[in-house]
């Protein structure tokens, strides 16, 4: 699991460049539907806390974090 999240990540970061400021995201929409349901269960988790993580620790200063709403009970994010 651990070993998978350098390369999740590198997905993340590249399509995070492509989010237009204003726009609001999930990690899975993030990372691409299709792509996220193929994860582990683990990584899924992993991924989401260290992303999560990292936008609080101000990692991702464009990014921030937004409350949790959605039906499927998401945390959604906005880029700046």
């Amino acid at each position: 699991m651990k070993e998978n999240m350098p390369g999740i990540f590198r997905i993340l970061e590249t399509n995070l460049q492509n989010v237009k400021s204003g726009a609001t995201f999930s990690l899975p929409s993030l990372y691409g539907l299709d792509n996220w349901d193929r994860l582990y269960i683990g990584d899924k988790v992993m991924a989401g806390n260290q992303f999560l993580r990292k936008v609080r620790q101000g990692e991702y200063p464009e990014v921030r974090e937004l409350p949790k709403n959605s039906r499927q009970q998401q945390r959604h994010y906005q880029k700046r």
